[in-house]
């Protein structure tokens, strides 16, 4: 069985779509949980009204990304478990392939299918292929923003794979929780996806991508300017996965590349949202939790930090980026 793990947070304009593309899927074995954190916009009732047959969960408090991904893996029956945005909707066979392509080792514990931008100004351009990880501790979407002309279209392992629509394996989520938490509830949201990818790669586990399975994803959080909730929790969150994944040498070796970047993005904060760079009062003060998950994940290591960067850690484009978000 796939546990579809659909989390909604006012997602009215989209979430109709979701389930009806999750209704076509041609895999038998599917249940669909809905995770609703406080919607106001009258979301659930139309999840309740035109689909009874989905699991239906309401909270009384928005818990973020993290906790409600949590609550939904607690509460789904499935060994794979796919979690979903309301903005997305899946190709027909989105499910099988990604259900064949974790099948393909045992040491694959997520997979990542081909993202394409689903508004319609954007139509062919690559949302995600998986995520790429800098050796200046900054992430992307691969092939994020590009025009979709078959560079994607192998199968490969990749480090990790977006949130947005990604498949786990439930042994690997069972392996690499923390006090309980599969995604970390201090996150709240941003970046959870990417510090589960981090802690898989230690506990020696692959992310594999598929471009055979095809979603479109509205991704609303791409809008400028960001939100300020956006701005603190990219800026907070990146911090508090490198201090509980990271390694102590990779950090030394590439302090340069760190301490530049970090200088150029807080600049850019400072001018456009200020108000982000409270978010180190925040690492400040979760930093002693973050140390204490940071043993329990160094204890159980079966890679190296160090491995993991020296195998997955990318050069970066600072020109492009530059022009892109400090610039614009």
């Amino acid at each position: 069985m796939v546990s579809i793990i659909l989390i909604n947070w006012n997602g009215k304009k989209f979430i109709e779509g979701c389930l009806n593309s999750i209704s076509k899927q041609d895999y038998s074995s599917i249940e669909t949980i809905v995770i609703d954190n406080t919607s106001h916009d009258r979301s659930p009732d139309i999840v309740e009204e035109k689909f009874p047959e989905v699991k239906l969960i309401r909270n009384k408090k928005n818990l973020g990304f993290a906790g409600a991904f949590n609550q939904g893996v607690k509460a789904a029956k499935g060994s794979f478990v796919i979690s979903l945005n309301p903005d997305v909707y899946l190709e027909s066979d989105y499910v099988r392939e990604m259900v064949k392509a974790v099948n393909k080792d045992t040491k694959i514990g997520s997979v990542s299918g081909k993202l394409l931008r689903q508004a319609e100004e954007e139509e062919g351009i690559i949302d995600s292929t998986g995520h790429i990880m800098f050796k200046n501790r900054l992430s992307r979407n691969r092939g994020n923003d590009e025009k979709d002309e078959g560079q994607y279209d192998q199968e490969d392992y990749i480090f990790g794979t977006c949130g947005a629509a990604a498949l786990y394996k439930r042994e690997m989520l069972e392996d690499v929780k923390i006090n309980g938490e599969y995604c970390d509830e201090d996150f709240f949201a941003f970046w959870e996806d990417l510090d589960l990818d981090w802690r898989a790669q230690i506990r020696g586990w692959s992310c594999f991508y598929t471009p055979y399975a095809v979603a479109h994803h509205f991704r609303g959080g791409i809008r400028k300017p960001r939100p300020k909730i956006i701005e603190i929790s990219n800026y907070r969150n990146r911090y508090l996965a490198i201090i509980k994944n990271d390694s102590i040498t990779g950090l030394i070796l590439n302090a340069h590349h760190i301490l530049f970047t970090d200088t150029l993005k807080s600049g850019a904060l400072l001018l456009r949202c200020p108000g982000a760079l409270l978010g180190w009062i925040q690492v400040i003060k979760l930093s002693p939790k973050m140390l204490s998950k940071r043993r329990q994940i160094q204890r159980n290591a079966k890679v190296k930090p160090r491995e993991v960067e020296k195998k997955w850690f990318q050069s970066f484009n600072y020109p492009n980026w530059i022009r892109k978000n400090i610039l614009s």
